[in-house]
C-alpha cells in the first residue's frame, strides 16, 4: 500500500506582533521528499508513524511530501502559508495513486488572512485525493477543531498528555489507520464544540481538572466499539472566529455511540473546576 506522509504545523499566538515567516519553518525543520523520512525517525508524530511502519515488515510504500514545523509564534505570513500549502499540494498531485495520507498538523494555526489553516489544508488535500482515500491526522490536543477539519479528515487523534508525547500520538493514529486499511474497523467520527476557553496554568494532565477529563477519555475508550476519544482544551492565545474547547470521538461504525460519548465528554468539561465561558 502507498501512503503519503507530510507535516505542516505551527501553534499561533494571535496576540504576537511578530509574524511567522519561511525562516521560522527553516529554523525548526523544513524538509522535502526522502529527507522527511531520514530526519524524522523517533521525532514527532511522523516518528511514531514510522515506528509502526517498521513493524509491518515492508508492506508499506511511503511517499514523503514535506515536513514544515515552526515553533509557537505570531500568525503565519500569507506568503509563507501560500508557498508551503502550494508545495504540499504540488507534491501530493505528483504522488500518483495513494491508499492513504498521514498528515501531521497542530490544530491551532492561523495565517494573517486564514483563521483555519488546518481546515484549509485538509480541504485542499481532500480535493486532490478524493473521498475514498483515508486522511489520518495526529493533532496537538490544544487544537481548535473546526467543522472543515472534521468534514475532510477520517481520523483526528489528539495528544493524550501534557507534557506531550507526539511519537505516541503518531503511533496511535497509525495503528487506527492500518486497521482501517485492513478492513478491521470502519471509523466514524462525532465532534462537539464546547464553549470554553481557560487559562493555560491548569492544563497539565498529571493532576487537577485536566487529569479528570483526560482520565475519562481513557475510560471511555474501553467501551466496546469506541476507538478513540480525543479531548481538545484549546490553547487560549488563538483569537479566531471559531474557537474553543472540543471533543472528537471515533467509533467502529457506530455513529450513535460516538455522539453519546462526545456528549458525556462535553458534559464533564462544563463541570470541571477550571471551566469558565
Amino acid at each position: 500500500m502507498r501512503i503519503a506522509v507530510a507535516e505542516l504545523a505551527q501553534e499561533t499566538d494571535s496576540f504576537s506582533p511578530v509574524l511567522a515567516g519561511l525562516s521560522d519553518f527553516e529554523t525548526y525543520g523544513l524538509y522535502y521528499g526522502e529527507d522527511v523520512i531520514e530526519r524524522m525517525h523517533g521525532a514527532g508524530p511522523i516518528g511514531g508513524f514510522l515506528d509502526v511502519v517498521a513493524e509491518r515488515a515492508g508492506d508499506v510504500e511511503l511517499v514523503p511530501l514535506l515536513r514544515g514545523w515552526a515553533s509557537a509564534g505570531g500568525p503565519i505570513c500569507d506568503e509563507t502559508f501560500s508557498q508551503l500549502r502550494g508545495e504540499l499540494l504540488e507534491r501530493l498531485r505528483a504522488a500518483g495513486p495513494l491508499d492513504a495520507v498521514f498528515l501531521s498538523l497542530h490544530g491551532a494555526a492561523s495565517s494573517v488572512s486564514e483563521d483555519d489553516v488546518e481546515g484549509a489544508v485538509l480541504e485542499d488535500v481532500r480535493r486532490v485525493v478524493g473521498s475514498s482515500v483515508p486522511i489520518a491526522v495526529p493533532l496537538d490536543h490544544h487544537a481548535s477543531v473546526t467543522r472543515r477539519m472534521v468534514q475532510n479528515a477520517d481520523l483526528l487523534v489528539g495528544h493524550e498528555t501534557q507534557p506531550h508525547d507526539p511519537p505516541a500520538t503518531g503511533r496511535k493514529t497509525a495503528w487506527l489507520l492500518f486497521r482501517m486499511l485492513a478492513g478491521e474497523i470502519s471509523p466514524v467520527m462525532a465532534w462537539q464544540r464546547i464553549p470554553l476557553i481557560t487559562p493555560q496554568d491548569q492544563f497539565l494532565t498529571s493532576d487537577g481538572p485536566m487529569k479528570e477529563w483526560f482520565d475519562l477519555a481513557r475510560e471511555l475508550e474501553n467501551r466496546p466499539g469506541v476507538l478513540d476519544v480525543s479531548p481538545y482544551p484549546m490553547q487560549p492565545w488563538l483569537a479566531v472566529t471559531a474557537c474553543g474547547w472540543a471533543v472528537v470521538v471515533h467509533t467502529d461504525a457506530a455513529p450513535d455511540l460516538a455522539r453519546q460519548v462526545a456528549a458525556e465528554m462535553s458534559a464533564r468539561a462544563r463541570n470541571l473546576p477550571c471551566a469558565s465561558s
